[in-house]
């Protein structure tokens, strides 16, 4: 039974083709490419009032891609209005707006629509969708786009409640935030404490710094675009270049990690001691600022001014973690106290939570969240075993440097399944049970012996900080691109829903 001219029957919901979850940069990516693709009977459902994902709900000072922007936009649609190649965070909202309208998408979002619960009907081959708010949609296909960096991790603090100042995660950051004359502690030590810290230490009175765990920051090599620049003809080959350049750079720290290849991680850490020597003088805040763990097993991360900052006459660096809040102070885990007017906790978010509550039911009852509980498992980042017609964009163990070279690859995948599946008169499309475990296996075999795991770390790459790697494709991202395209496809099965399991 072909699900396309399926008759409706008297108050049944008419089937869409295809419901999208999240507005943000994989949902939009995904999409734009299925409409492309002709499967334009799809719905966007999101649930805040615009587009954006990470990009909206992040608005904190100096917030900007870690990537460059070159290899983070998509390779279909570069963007042309850059201010830098390290983007600043309203460039990229913006971006995503014009990325929606340019490509057809906005006129498929329903905003303000938080999706509670996704159920599969194994009878009828469709899913059954439904809102926080009560509203629901029935698809054929359900692709997932939550993000992996949707839900802020706050430590459970003591003494929240009673402290007299103010108190926020990064993604709660608001215009009417004013640091000046304030008293200010930052909590975290990764890649947005490293953004944030160079804005509250040139606006804060006092700021005080806690890092448990230093990154590895290297230099940002910013390149500037003027009106001029973006205007040349030859500003879109230049992108196209700094892409491949960009691209190829990541791959050679890919293959470092997967498996670890130590002479090539001791060369990057090279990178990172120069600067660090150059910009970080004083014996305790070089003592807190190195990491006891190889480059890699973390995330890099680049910036020029995050240790400048730190060596500020207003600035207090302290290298142990926050035990709680008591009054007007921030203590430490030895019991030290900081007076502080504010509190940024630049703590960053939980991976493994990624969908935040909501349920997804696949076949015989199966809810994601419980199939995930030890560790998050996909194939390709893409298909979940006993979840038919069901994908994910940036699924477990798909995460890589270049993540829109990876949803563009995974997109190609999804596309592909459906037309095969309208080819073959099929109405299911699901993923054969052994070959995902086969598969499975061999992802954590080649991620034990990466770095991410030998490097002597506890990272959110991995399941309650040192279990096994759950976010990343074990391998480079053009391997990723090849395996998705010629090794994924045998295992896909398709079947119509008259024909059982």
């Amino acid at each position: 039974m072909n699900t396309h001219s399926r008759m409706i029957a008297p108050g049944e919901l008419e089937a869409l083709d295809t419901i999208v979850i999240g507005a943000g940069l994989g949902g939009l990516g995904a999409a734009a490419k299925l409409i492309e693709g002709g499967r334009d009977k799809l719905i966007v459902l999101e649930a805040e009032n615009k587009v954006g994902g990470v990009w909206r709900e992040n608005r904190y000072p100096n917030v900007a891609c870690d990537t460059p922007i070159d290899l983070y936009a998509y390779s279909f649609y570069p963007g042309d209005k850059w201010s830098s190649n390290f983007a600043p965070g309203n460039e990229i909202l913006a971006y995503l707006h014009e990325f929606a309208d340019r490509f057809g998408v906005t006129p498929k979002i329903v905003f303000g629509a938080r999706v509670a619960e996704a159920v599969w009907d194994d009878a009828k081959a469709l899913w059954r969708v439904a809102s926080t708010d009560g509203r629901t949609w029935m698809g054929r296909y359900l692709v997932w786009s939550g993000g992996l960096f949707s839900q802020p991790t706050l430590p459970k603090i003591k003494g929240l409640e009673g402290f007299t100042g103010e108190s926020i995660h990064t993604t709660e950051w608001h215009d009417g935030i004013d640091l000046t004359g304030k008293r200010v502690a930052v909590v975290g030590g990764g890649a947005t404490s490293i953004q944030v810290v160079p804005y509250a230490a040139e606006h804060a009175k006092e700021l005080t710094v806690f890092v448990r765990t230093p990154s590895y920051v290297l230099p940002r090599p910013d390149i500037n675009f003027g009106a001029k620049d973006r205007m040349s003809p030859d500003f879109a080959l230049q992108q196209k270049a700094r892409r491949t350049e960009w691209f190829n750079r990541f791959e050679i720290i890919a293959r470092s990690r997967f498996p670890m290849n130590g002479p090539v991680i001791a060369e990057q850490e090279a990178v990172w001691k120069e600067q660090f020597d150059n910009q970080v003088h004083d014996p305790h805040a070089r003592e807190v600022l190195t990491p006891n763990y190889r480059f890699g097993c973390k995330r890099p991360l680049f910036s020029s001014a995050y240790y400048p900052a730190l060596e500020q006459d207003n600035v207090t660096l302290v290298g142990r973690g926050v035990s709680h809040l008591a009054g007007d102070t921030i203590v430490d885990v030895e019991g030290d106290a900081y007076p502080v007017d504010m509190v940024i906790w630049a703590t960053g978010f939980e991976p493994s939570g990624m969908l935040g509550g909501l349920v997804i039911r696949g076949r015989d009852g199966r809810e994601l969240e419980d199939e995930w509980r030890a560790i998050p498992h996909a194939y390709f980042g893409t298909m979940v075993e006993g979840f038919p017609n069901f994908f994910l964009i940036n699924g477990p163990n798909a995460g890589g440097a270049s993540v829109t070279d990876v949803v563009e690859a995974q997109v190609g995948f999804i596309l592909a399944n459906m037309v095969e599946a309208d080819t073959r008169g099929a109405s299911i499309v699901e993923v054969d049970e052994q070959t995902y475990r086969l598969f499975n296996e061999d992802i954590q075999v080649r991620a034990d012996a990466s770095v991410m795991v030998r490097g002597n770390c506890n990272s959110y790459y991995r399941v309650g900080g040192t279990g096994k790697v759950f976010t990343h494709w074990p391998d480079t991202v053009e391997a990723f691109q090849q395996r998705i395209r010629s090794h994924a496809p045998s295992g896909v099965v398709f079947r119509t829903a008259e024909a059982g399991r």
